[in-house]
Parts: C-alpha cells; structure tokens; sequence
C-alpha cells in the first residue's frame, strides 16, 4: 500500500487523535522521569541565581549536577516555570510548552497538511526522548521551522526574531541564516537581525543589571570553548558524525578495553597515542560543510518551494552530526528535518527511501529505549555514537537529490491532491 493511500485514513489525519498523541508524550515524559528532575533544576536555578547575581554557568553540586550551558536570556526564558512551587507542575508545564510550542510551529509551517501529518507522527517518539530529559531542543527545533516559515511568507522580522533568539539560548539557531538567501527584501531582513540581536541581548538587563549580564555572556562563551573540548569522548554527547569517527578510531587504535576504560571514565584518554595526538574533527567538519553547501549553487532551484524545503531539511540535519555536543534528546531537531526530507519532495519514495527512513526510526529513535538489549545499546549504540549513522546517510542522500533533481519544473504530488 502506497503512502498515500495510508495517509488518506481519517484516524491519522484526525487533529484530536494528534494533539492526544503528543499530549500523551508529555504525561509519559513527566511519569517515567519523575524520580530525576536534573535537567530541569538546571534551568530553574538559572532564573534564581541571576536574581542572586551568581554565575549561570558554575557547578551548583548542593541544587544540581552538571551546569548550565544555555545563554543568559534563558534566565527570562524559564523564570514562569521557575517561580512554581510544585516541582512536578513545573516540569510538565515545561514539557506541555515544549510540545505545544513544537506543534504550532509544525501546524505554522509551510507543508501541506498530508505532510504536517507524517511530520507529527514519524517525530512523536523522538519528541518523547527530548522531553524525558525536559530539553530545550524541542523549542529549538521550532525556532528553526519557524525561522524559514516567516522567510517564506516575507515575514522578515519575525524571521530574524526566531534566529537570534535560537542562537542566544543554544548556539544551534544560528542555522537559520543559511535561509537568508530565499529572503525577499535581504537589507529589511539584515536590518532586522541586527536589531533583535542588540534587544535580545539587553532583554535580561533590566531585570538582573546591565554588568552582571555582561559579565555572564563572557562566561558562556568561555563555558562553550570548554564544553567543546569536554564532549570529544562524553558517554552521552558527540552523537554524531564526528563523535561516530573518533570513538571507533580509538577503539580501533588503542583496543576495546582501553576505549571502554574511557567510556566509562575510569581512565583519560591516552594522549600519546597516535588518533588522539594526531585526529582532526575539522578533516570532516570542512568537507561535510563544503558537501552541504553544494545544492547552494543550483540557484535556478531558489524559487522551487520544494527546493527550500530540503534546505531546512538540511539544516536541521546537520546541526546534529557536525556538532560534539549533540545528544540523544537533540535529534529531535534531526528527525523534523528526517521527516520533511522524506515526505516534502516532488517525486514519489523509492523502496530503498522507505527503508533508508526505516532504518533512521528504528536506530536513531528508538535505540535509547529497552526495545534494544542493554548491551547492545550500552556498548555499542551508544558507546559508538551510531545513532547518528542513519541520520548522516540520509544527509548524504539529502545532498545528492538536491545536487541533481529538478525541484523547480515538478508538482508535489500530495500538494496536488490536497488541492
């Protein structure tokens, strides 16, 4: 049976039966989570100790562990939350935002409603696993959406408004520049850029001094160098194509008990050995940046709607597999692009598309869960980063039907039929 075949069934189509599905997502995410809060205390104490005037990103051990990475207009971000009482309410209220913030954005969007349907359900479960550790990626995820969505409709402020506000709270938003080029009036929209960047800035100001938030800006980007350098062979960060690399060529160069010793932090990597002295990430950031800037010169596709769709596709996918600081809950941001990449394009899926998206649902999604043997999933997928293995072949083949399909003279199908 055929995509659209399915797709005509009113149960999927049923806008009641999707918002319970997500809704549904949130009170799992809140119930299997609720004897560990951390990531949460994180952003609460972030609002509470810029009140207090202390540093946003030191190790508070007594409120939480870990520390806070996010910038400081996170602080106005999270402080509704953080002014509940009940830390229970507070959290799901969190998560109901996230998702419903994730929802409008898909429903705000410029698929058609055949492919905003595909989008919700094929993303439910990774929307899942971003909530179960209360992230922040979910609103991310939105912000790039929307990002291109106000591109499009030559909203130009609000445009700029959702990049800068993405890059000030996680440094992933600053993706949504790569739209630029589809803007419509490009000085309007500069202009725009530049001033949210100074009003985003100077948002916290009034609330916690001009000095302290100066201050804390400074030690987030030095909070962000260190935190780089930190994730390279983190158990539960650099999911991605650069993590994938090191960790394999490690455990290929120095042998499995050695990579495990280090995977489970009994000892530090060895620096006289030859990957680690010698291995660059930037031998894969560069070429992967300069393979993902190819489809950029087909500038007589500019114009195909369908072609703008796989640049955010793109986008999306990328802020993952090139980034040290990916993790489980960020491929949230990677599946929205998986799912608009299969679904938004002119032509129908071949079976090898099918099982390419197959592969990514089955590994990519649902790999953190006990779906996957302990083992498997501890020593393997996540020691290996292979999460992300599913997630960088469909970038590649992303990249190659952008390089080579004609999306300006084709009619996507469903687009046709919804017609």
């Amino acid at each position: 049976m055929k995509l659209n075949t399915i797709l005509q069934l009113n149960f999927w189509h049923n806008k009641r039966i999707q918002l319970s599905l997500w809704l549904l997502m949130v009170i799992i995410s809140v119930g299997l989570h609720m004897h560990n809060f951390n990531n949460f205390l994180i952003y609460k104490f972030t609002f509470w100790h810029a009140l207090e005037q202390k540093s946003l990103f030191a190790a508070y051990p007594l409120d939480h562990s870990d520390v806070n990475h996010y910038g400081p207009i996170f602080s106005l971000i999270i402080a509704p939350f953080a002014i509940i009482p009940s830390l229970w309410v507070g959290v799901f209220l969190w998560h109901l935002a996230l998702a419903l913030f994730l929802w409008w954005a898909i429903k705000k969007s410029t698929l058609t409603i055949t492919q905003q349907t595909v989008v919700i359900w094929l993303t439910a479960h990774e929307m899942l696993n971003a909530l179960g550790m209360s992230q922040f990626n979910v609103a991310t995820a939105a912000m790039i959406a929307l990002s291109y969505s106000a591109i499009h409709r030559e909203k130009e402020m609000w445009a700029a408004f959702w990049i800068v506000l993405g890059t000030l709270v996680k440094i992933y938003g600053i993706v949504g520049l790569a739209f630029f080029f589809f803007a419509k009036n490009k000085k309007k929209f500069s202009l725009w850029l530049v001033l949210w960047t100074i009003i985003l800035i100077a948002a916290p100001m009034p609330f916690f001094g001009i000095e302290y938030i100066g201050r804390q800006y400074i030690e987030w980007a030095v909070c962000l160098v260190e935190k780089g350098g930190e994730n390279l062979f983190s158990d539960f960060q650099n999911i991605s194509l650069l993590g994938m690399v090191r960790k394999i060529g490690y455990a290929c160069s120095a042998g499995l008990t050695e990579y495990y010793n280090v995977y489970w932090f009994k000892t530090t990597p060895d620096a006289s050995n030859w990957w680690v002295s010698t291995w660059n990430d930037l031998w894969l950031i560069i070429p992967g940046l300069i393979i993902s800037a190819l489809p950029g010169l087909r500038f007589k596709q500019y114009q195909s709607h369908t072609f703008q769709l796989m640049c955010l596709a793109l986008v999306l996918i990328i802020v993952n597999i090139f980034s040290t600081g990916s993790e489980n809950s960020s491929y949230i941001i990677s599946m929205i692009g998986v799912a608009i990449w299969f679904v938004a394009v002119p032509w129908q899926r071949s079976r090898w598309d099918y099982a390419l998206l197959i592969f990514c649902f089955i590994l990519t999604s649902l790999s953190p869960t006990d779906l996957f043997p302990g083992y498997i999933r501890t020593f393997w997928i996540r020691a290996f980063a292979l999460k992300s293995l599913p997630v960088v072949l469909i970038w590649l083949k992303l990249v190659w039907e952008m390089c080579t399909r004609d999306y300006a003279q084709t009619v996507c199908l469903t687009a046709q039929q919804e017609k």
